[in-house]
Protein backbone atom coordinates (compact mmCIF):
# COMPACT_ATOMS: atom_id res chain seq x y z
CA UNK A 1 0.00 0.00 0.00
CA UNK A 2 2.81 2.41 0.89
CA UNK A 3 4.40 1.67 -2.48
CA UNK A 4 1.21 2.64 -4.35
CA UNK A 5 0.88 5.86 -2.36
CA UNK A 6 4.54 6.68 -3.02
CA UNK A 7 4.13 6.08 -6.77
CA UNK A 8 0.96 8.19 -6.83
CA UNK A 9 2.64 10.98 -4.88
CA UNK A 10 5.69 10.91 -7.17
CA UNK A 11 3.42 11.04 -10.23
CA UNK A 12 1.45 14.01 -8.84
CA UNK A 13 4.60 15.95 -7.95
CA UNK A 14 6.10 15.30 -11.38
CA UNK A 15 2.89 16.11 -13.22
CA UNK A 16 2.10 19.32 -11.35
CA UNK A 17 5.67 20.65 -11.32
CA UNK A 18 5.92 20.67 -15.13
CA UNK A 19 4.54 24.02 -16.15
CA UNK A 20 2.75 23.98 -19.46
CA UNK A 21 4.33 26.17 -22.10
CA UNK A 22 2.25 28.97 -23.54
CA UNK A 23 1.55 29.09 -27.27
CA UNK A 24 3.97 32.00 -27.37
CA UNK A 25 6.77 29.88 -25.88
CA UNK A 26 5.92 27.03 -28.25
CA UNK A 27 5.94 29.38 -31.26
CA UNK A 28 9.38 30.72 -30.39
CA UNK A 29 10.66 27.24 -29.42
CA UNK A 30 11.60 28.08 -25.85
CA UNK A 31 13.18 24.91 -24.47
CA UNK A 32 12.66 25.89 -20.86
CA UNK A 33 12.68 28.89 -18.61
CA UNK A 34 15.82 30.93 -19.13
CA UNK A 35 17.45 31.54 -15.80
CA UNK A 36 17.39 35.05 -14.43
CA UNK A 37 20.26 35.19 -11.99
CA UNK A 38 21.01 37.95 -9.53
CA UNK A 39 17.70 39.70 -10.07
CA UNK A 40 15.91 42.44 -8.22
CA UNK A 41 12.16 42.91 -7.84
CA UNK A 42 11.02 46.27 -9.18
CA UNK A 43 7.63 47.82 -8.47
CA UNK A 44 6.14 50.30 -10.91
CA UNK A 45 5.59 53.80 -9.53
CA UNK A 46 1.79 53.47 -9.39
CA UNK A 47 2.10 50.10 -7.61
CA UNK A 48 0.21 48.03 -10.18
CA UNK A 49 2.78 45.27 -10.74
CA UNK A 50 6.21 43.93 -9.85
CA UNK A 51 8.78 42.37 -12.17
CA UNK A 52 12.15 40.65 -11.56
CA UNK A 53 14.95 42.14 -13.62
CA UNK A 54 18.68 41.36 -13.45
CA UNK A 55 20.39 43.78 -11.04
CA UNK A 56 23.08 44.82 -13.52
CA UNK A 57 20.58 45.99 -16.14
CA UNK A 58 19.81 49.65 -16.59
CA UNK A 59 16.22 50.21 -15.46
CA UNK A 60 14.19 53.39 -15.80
CA UNK A 61 10.76 54.39 -14.56
CA UNK A 62 8.17 56.67 -16.12
CA UNK A 63 4.61 57.59 -15.21
CA UNK A 64 1.87 60.02 -16.04
CA UNK A 65 -1.87 60.18 -15.33
CA UNK A 66 -2.62 57.18 -17.56
CA UNK A 67 0.35 54.84 -17.37
CA UNK A 68 3.30 53.60 -15.36
CA UNK A 69 6.35 52.12 -17.15
CA UNK A 70 9.44 50.12 -16.30
CA UNK A 71 12.01 49.97 -19.11
CA UNK A 72 15.10 47.76 -18.89
CA UNK A 73 18.06 46.63 -20.95
CA UNK A 74 21.42 44.99 -20.41
CA UNK A 75 23.63 47.95 -21.34
CA UNK A 76 26.80 45.91 -20.72
CA UNK A 77 26.20 44.14 -24.05
CA UNK A 78 25.97 45.37 -27.61
CA UNK A 79 22.44 46.13 -28.78
CA UNK A 80 22.55 43.14 -31.15
CA UNK A 81 23.36 40.78 -28.25
CA UNK A 82 20.58 41.75 -25.85
CA UNK A 83 17.04 43.16 -25.93
CA UNK A 84 15.06 46.10 -24.61
CA UNK A 85 12.04 45.34 -22.42
CA UNK A 86 9.36 47.93 -21.73
CA UNK A 87 6.49 47.02 -19.41
CA UNK A 88 3.64 49.53 -19.12
CA UNK A 89 0.55 49.42 -16.96
CA UNK A 90 -2.07 51.50 -18.74
CA UNK A 91 -5.49 52.83 -17.89
CA UNK A 92 -8.17 52.40 -20.50
CA UNK A 93 -10.54 49.84 -21.85
CA UNK A 94 -8.93 47.02 -23.80
CA UNK A 95 -11.20 44.68 -25.71
CA UNK A 96 -9.18 41.75 -26.98
CA UNK A 97 -11.11 40.62 -30.04
CA UNK A 98 -10.71 40.34 -33.81
CA UNK A 99 -11.37 44.10 -34.21
CA UNK A 100 -8.44 44.81 -31.89
CA UNK A 101 -6.27 42.42 -33.88
CA UNK A 102 -7.31 44.06 -37.17
CA UNK A 103 -6.47 47.50 -35.80
CA UNK A 104 -3.04 46.31 -34.66
CA UNK A 105 -2.31 44.71 -38.03
CA UNK A 106 -3.45 47.75 -40.03
CA UNK A 107 -1.43 50.25 -37.96
CA UNK A 108 1.78 48.21 -37.68
CA UNK A 109 4.63 49.46 -39.85
CA UNK A 110 6.50 46.14 -39.55
CA UNK A 111 5.62 42.74 -41.01
CA UNK A 112 3.66 40.70 -38.47
CA UNK A 113 4.97 37.14 -38.64
CA UNK A 114 2.83 35.58 -35.91
CA UNK A 115 0.02 36.54 -33.53
CA UNK A 116 -2.29 34.80 -31.11
CA UNK A 117 -4.93 35.25 -28.43
CA UNK A 118 -4.26 33.20 -25.27
CA UNK A 119 -4.10 33.46 -21.49
CA UNK A 120 -0.75 34.64 -20.16
CA UNK A 121 -0.17 35.16 -16.44
CA UNK A 122 -3.70 33.75 -16.06
CA UNK A 123 -5.16 36.78 -17.86
CA UNK A 124 -6.69 37.24 -21.33
CA UNK A 125 -3.91 38.30 -23.68
CA UNK A 126 -2.95 39.00 -27.26
CA UNK A 127 0.58 38.93 -28.64
CA UNK A 128 2.25 39.44 -31.95
CA UNK A 129 5.77 39.20 -33.31
CA UNK A 130 6.78 41.61 -36.06
CA UNK A 131 9.97 42.07 -38.04
CA UNK A 132 11.54 44.74 -40.20
CA UNK A 133 14.38 47.24 -40.14
CA UNK A 134 14.91 49.90 -37.49
CA UNK A 135 17.90 52.24 -37.13
CA UNK A 136 19.72 50.30 -39.89
CA UNK A 137 19.39 47.02 -37.94
CA UNK A 138 17.34 43.93 -38.65
CA UNK A 139 14.64 44.15 -36.01
CA UNK A 140 12.02 41.97 -34.35
CA UNK A 141 9.63 42.91 -31.65
CA UNK A 142 7.30 40.98 -29.43
CA UNK A 143 4.29 42.97 -28.28
CA UNK A 144 2.06 41.55 -25.58
CA UNK A 145 -1.22 42.99 -24.31
CA UNK A 146 -2.55 41.54 -21.04
CA UNK A 147 -5.96 42.61 -19.76
CA UNK A 148 -5.66 43.04 -15.99
CA UNK A 149 -9.14 44.46 -15.28
CA UNK A 150 -12.06 46.05 -17.09
CA UNK A 151 -10.20 49.34 -17.48
CA UNK A 152 -6.49 48.49 -17.06
CA UNK A 153 -3.99 46.42 -19.01
CA UNK A 154 -0.30 45.74 -19.44
CA UNK A 155 1.45 46.48 -22.69
CA UNK A 156 4.82 44.76 -22.88
CA UNK A 157 7.22 45.40 -25.73
CA UNK A 158 10.42 43.44 -26.33
CA UNK A 159 12.78 44.84 -28.96
CA UNK A 160 15.43 42.56 -30.49
CA UNK A 161 18.03 44.01 -32.87
CA UNK A 162 20.21 41.99 -35.24
CA UNK A 163 19.96 38.43 -36.56
CA UNK A 164 21.74 36.40 -33.90
CA UNK A 165 20.04 34.33 -31.20
CA UNK A 166 16.67 35.99 -31.73
CA UNK A 167 14.65 33.13 -30.22
CA UNK A 168 17.04 32.80 -27.29
CA UNK A 169 16.68 36.50 -26.48
CA UNK A 170 12.89 36.39 -26.88
CA UNK A 171 12.75 33.35 -24.58
CA UNK A 172 14.77 35.19 -21.94
CA UNK A 173 12.37 38.14 -22.24
CA UNK A 174 9.43 35.77 -21.75
CA UNK A 175 11.12 34.34 -18.64
CA UNK A 176 11.33 37.86 -17.23
CA UNK A 177 7.73 38.61 -18.24
CA UNK A 178 6.60 35.47 -16.40
CA UNK A 179 7.95 36.98 -13.15
CA UNK A 180 5.34 39.74 -13.28
CA UNK A 181 2.97 39.80 -10.33
CA UNK A 182 -0.07 42.03 -10.10
CA UNK A 183 -0.51 44.08 -6.94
Amino acid sequence: MKFKVSILLLFLITFTSCAKKTLLEQTINCSGSASINNSKVYKDIKKNFTIKIPKDWKTQFYYDNYQSDISSADTTKQLTKTFILNTSSKQGELILDRNFESTIKSKNKYEIINSQFENILNKPSYWYIAKGKKNNFEYQNLNLFIQTSVDTYLEIKTEVYGNENINERLCKAISIIKTIEFI
